[in-house]
């Protein structure tokens, strides 16, 4: 069982040819997994954002400071009593893949559905007192190599239907839409809503997920190998490298539908589209109490970020991520710095970590002192951090000194009352946990 220190302070708040591992990449060493110093809440050093989008720069994040030594962290506050925080197994799966939770079921927690990389949906007891029942199997219609396999899952608002993002036999990515019957998918019923060509076997993304406008939310990557080679990244013709924004429903005789207010429904670039320049989004999430989109971008050679966009700002439509002009924050390609470009939140170098797996920002109740914050991790390192934006927009990210074996962090999923899961290539699904006062531990 993992198990963490951490002060109970409120938050202010395809073919393999890329050559860096990540998830996905058969037969290739991780980085050492063992977890940096334990940092409590409040004492990290914040994390510069560009000041302008016109003035990019590359600056050192909280993970760089942390490995360079304390005498760049300010001095420790006083703190709180701390607590112990753990990761608890609650289920055991072949490669879980993601989680969701069915709404206006199954008590606090909601019914649990887990979805498996070879292609099957699992009915999750949340307290791990029974063993997951397998209610769809889509193995034949998959293939589980290089990132490919069953890569999301989400509910439609009411629960009615069951979408399901995965690749093809082809390689190619599918959004399939399954009707519910009681607490079973109709597999037989299944209705193809999107299908996209893929260049190669990486970088599909795959994430879905119903925003607060109850409209299907899809993130897929630039279509694989490496440095854009496809040139997808600010293509607005492609579906690929980009966040869409979809009615799911069938209208006539379209598959689904174009929300009136997507930024490119009258032109200019495919009207799915919500944002675009995005290399690999590796999950991304809306913040159950302010509506915020999170969205964590795997990568290449040197930066993991990390996106928010405000509801606020209505999401920024039409924003630009950036790729393959930036790493980060740093130039990677071109010499152009479009107006419309977002640049992260927050990022991490390579010293640190190798390919960021996306999390949620706490909502729950079980762990008071993670209210407020975004938790997600590195799938090379299995490390968990927690992620603080202050009123300035000054991001601290903060061990919460837990993690799972190097080479299997692949997700995050959140049930009905806001509880965190950590999905785990080590065949095990883990909630975190509040254990027990640090003053009862020998």
């Amino acid at each position: 069982m993992a198990v963490a220190a951490v002060s109970l302070l409120a938050s202010s708040c395809g073919s393999g040819n890329d050559d860096r591992p990540g998830f996905g990449f058969q037969g290739t060493t991780v980085p050492d997994t063992t977890p940096g110093p334990t940092i409590e809440f409040g004492t990290a050093a914040p994390t510069a954002s560009p000041s302008s989008a016109a003035q990019p720069m590359a600056t050192p994040t909280v993970g760089q400071a942390l490995e360079q030594g304390e005498e760049n962290q300010p001095a420790p506050a006083p703190q709180p009593e701390e607590a112990v925080l753990v990761l608890t197994p609650v289920a055991s799966l072949s490669d879980p893949m993601a989680l969701v939770a069915r709404p206006g079921t199954g008590g606090a927690s909601g019914d649990l559905y887990v979805a498996t990389r070879e292609g099957q949906v699992w009915l999750m007891d949340a307290d791990g007192d029974e063993p997951p029942e397998m209610v769809l199997d889509i193995s034949d219609q998959t293939n589980p190599e290089c990132e490919e396999g069953l890569l999301g899952i989400a509910f439609s608002p009411d629960g009615s239907k069951l979408y399901v993002s995965s690749t093809d036999l082809r390689g190619d990515s599918l959004i399939v839409e399954y009707p519910m019957s009681g607490q079973w998918v109709q597999g037989d019923q299944g209705r193809t809503v999107l299908d996209v060509d893929q260049p190669a076997c990486n970088h599909n993304g795959g994430h879905i997920a119903f925003g607060p406008d109850g409209y299907l939310w899809i993130g897929f990557g630039d279509g694989g190998g490496r440095d854009d080679m496809f040139n997808q990244g600010q293509d607005l013709d492609t579906l690929l490298a980009t966040m869409l924004r979809i009615d799911p429903e069938a209208d006539g005789g379209s598959a689904y539908s174009i929300p009136a207010d997507n930024p490119f429904a009258d032109g200019d670039g495919r009207a799915e589209i919500w944002h675009y320049g995005a290399r690999n989004p590796w999950r991304f999430s809306f913040d159950r109490s302010t509506d915020d989109l999170w969205i964590a971008d795997v990568g290449q050679n040197e930066w993991e970020e990390i996106h928010v966009l405000r509801a606020a700002d209505g999401w920024k439509p039409g924003a630009n991520l950036g790729w393959p002009l930036f790493e980060g924050h740093v130039r990677f390609s071109g010499t152009e710095t479009p107006d419309n470009l977002d640049f992260p939140i927050h990022v991490y170098n390579h010293d640190t970590g190798c390919s960021i797996t996306g999390g949620h920002v706490y909502r729950g109740s079980a762990v008071p002192g993670l209210v407020g914050t975004y938790v997600f991790g590195d799938f090379c390192q299995g490390r968990l951090w927690g992620l603080t934006v202050d009123a300035q927009g000054e991001a601290t990210r903060t061990e919460l000194g837990l993690s799972v074996p190097g080479g299997t962090l692949v997700s995050f999923g959140e049930d009905a009352a806001g509880e965190l899961y950590v999905l785990s290539f080590d065949d095990t699904v883990y909630r975190l946990e509040l254990a027990r006062s640090s003053s009862s531990v020998n």
